[in-house]
């Protein structure tokens, strides 16, 4: 798949069940809302899709799919790469332990969950006792490239 020929792009409002019908083919679980920035890949339909989420004035990352016959072909890497360079803030994220290498090949470190603002470390909690979940951080433009 020639990645040059896909579109990056961030859903507007309207455009959310777009998404919301992606989720449910692929996902099986959570949907995007309107108070959510939701960016894509795609070309007629959406490949690869991602959330990014307020929580008490923090920044959540959730919702990362990718199509299952489109997986492993750097769909989520570019996705997230497109995304993640646009933002300014800090950036959280609760991915699966298996994802870690994936995670930290763009920028994201683990972090300790005792230093999470108030609501995500409740969020954490509550997500972690479903299944076992890493917390990871992405400050990768907060961080000062000249030191």
């Amino acid at each position: 798949m020639d990645l040059n020929s896909l579109q990056f792009c961030q859903l507007q409002k309207h455009q959310i069940p777009l998404v919301n019908q992606f989720y449910k083919q692929v996902y099986k679980k959570g949907l995007a809302n309107k108070s959510e920035q939701v960016f894509v890949i795609k070309n007629q339909q959406i490949l690869c899709a991602a959330r990014l989420k307020t929580v008490q004035g923090a920044t959540l990352l959730t919702g990362v799919a990718c199509l299952p016959a489109l997986r492993g072909q750097g769909l989520a890497s570019n996705l997230l790469t497109q995304l993640l360079s646009a933002q300014i803030q800090t950036i959280y994220c609760f991915p699966y332990p298996h994802l870690q290498i994936f995670y930290q090949r763009l920028g994201f470190q683990t972090l300790d969950v005792s230093t999470l603002p108030e609501k995500l470390g409740i969020q954490y909690q509550r997500y972690n006792s479903r299944k076992p979940l890493l917390c990871m951080i992405y400050a990768g433009n907060n961080v000062n490239k000249s030191a």
